[in-house]
């Protein structure tokens, strides 16, 4: 990090160079978060989970993706102040804030993943997480209300998306189709696992963004091609990246791990009999693990201390503790997470139950129990068919329009496809013993 006089500058993957300005309230808003507990706590959490293990120089946080989700934030701001300054120096700060702390609430293991592993409701848990941090956080709520009392609820309104604050501020952050959170890690992402599908023309999209009369982002006419461009890129890295089989696989063997200390705890009322249920199999287990094996909403139940220390280095000190553990299973599915030991696939076909089930029965005769290491992966292709509605486009006559309308390729690329792609994953001696060789 650089600093000359009132600019402080990052270098940046994505964007080479990113400036904030402390002479700037909403700069100097980030800048102050950016030094919190919380915020620099995400370089310790995976950007993209496991990802790491199939695309190697995957080894991003989110401290940075959260870094270049502000820097656009502020780039698309300062660009619709030339058109509505008003409008936007009233939630100016308040929207910096929201990008700068949007992720707080992420966990290890790899942020997303950890989300479906360790919670047993349906729903993003880190946004409920991040907002306990934003309201109760005292570092984060003495800087919040030292530039507006009322600063902490109306960031938690514009995550929400309140009625109470005006469209286009939850719009920048994570509004449907581009949002200056996708639109970071779309390029990131695709920088840091050595790729070229997550590119495209941000500063053009950033340039064209304007605020309709009911103060939503609408985008000119005339960018409507790198709107396209963006819905091509995102699609290809979930498809290319974040879909990858080998990646899911991975996925899958990391789900079966917290799946056994389910099991294993599955009669304990609390945290206190996980630990000693956990600890009559030399399990290790610290007090942030025991808390979130009990509890079927980690966001609203645990500590915002054991929150905090759930990070990459937590999940790896106990995932190479149970490699040397009581129970066989748990033991041997940490080693093969921990060296890179992975479930093999086969993609399946329209015989797909008789493969599954003949893979189940060999599995047992193996020693292998199904239930721990036989997975099924389907493509289920979760940024397709979204009930989310991209910007409407304002055209040169002024009459706005949806994007899908104007351009039914955005149409296209946002819609499910009629099959979906499904994998078996397995171990590799199962996968041989199958007579499938690759």
């Amino acid at each position: 990090m650089k600093q000359n006089s009132q600019l402080v500058s990052f270098a940046d993957v994505a964007h080479q160079t990113i400036v904030f300005d402390r002479s700037l309230a909403s700069d100097k808003l980030v800048l102050e978060l950016i030094d919190t507990a919380w915020v620099q706590r995400l370089r310790y959490i995976s950007q993209t989970g496991n990802t790491k293990l199939v695309y190697m120089f995957a080894e991003h946080s989110r401290f940075g993706h959260c870094l270049g989700v502000a820097y656009l934030a502020k780039l698309l701001m300062s660009n619709l102040k030339k058109f509505s300054e008003d409008s936007v120096c009233q939630y100016e700060q308040a929207v910096a804030a929201a990008a700068i702390l949007h992720d707080v609430g992420h966990l290890a293991p790899g942020s997303h993943l950890a989300e479906r592993i360790w919670s047993q409701e349906d729903g993003a848990l880190h946004e409920q997480a991040t907002q306990r941090v934003i309201k109760e956080d005292p570092e984060i709520v003495e800087i919040l209300s030292k530039y507006n009392k009322e600063l902490p609820k109306i960031v938690c309104n514009i995550l929400n998306g309140d009625s109470s604050v005006p469209p286009w501020t939850k719009a920048i952050i994570s509004g449907g189709g581009w949002n200056a959170d996708r639109g970071n890690w779309s390029i990131v992402d695709s920088a840091m696992c050595a790729v070229s599908y997550g590119r495209y023309n941000v500063i053009a999209l950033i340039d064209a963004f304007r605020l309709d009369d009911n103060l939503n982002l609408v985008l000119g006419e005339n960018r409507l091609d790198a709107l396209t461009h963006f819905f091509v890129a995102r699609d290809s890295m979930y498809r290319q990246v974040y879909q990858h089989r080998v990646l899911q696989a991975v996925d899958a063997l990391t789900s079966h791990i917290t799946l056994r200390l389910r099991d294993l705890t599955t009669n304990c009322k609390s945290a206190q009999q996980v630990q000693e249920t956990l600890g009559k199999l030399n399990i290790f287990c610290d007090k942030a693990l025991s808390a979130i094996l009990a509890t079927s909403n980690y966001a609203k139940e645990l500590s915002l201390e054991q929150l905090f220390s759930m990070t990459e280095s937590w999940w790896m000190y106990h995932l190479n503790n149970w490699t040397t553990c009581s129970d066989t299973i748990l033991s041997d599915l940490a080693l093969r997470l921990r060296d890179r030991k992975l479930f093999k696939t086969i993609k399946l076909e329209s015989d797909q139950d008789a493969i599954i089930e003949q893979a189940r029965n060999i599995s047992s005769k193996m020693g292998y129990d199904p239930r721990y290491y036989i997975s099924v992966i389907e493509e289920k292709d979760k940024h397709r068919g979204k009930k989310e509605e991209p910007p409407k486009v304002i055209m040169d006559t002024g009459k706005i329009l949806a994007a899908t309308e104007v351009d039914p390729t955005i149409d296209v690329i946002m819609s499910r496809p009629p099959t979906q792609r499904a994998w078996l994953a397995l171990p590799a001696e199962v996968k041989l013993a199958l007579g499938r060789a690759r």
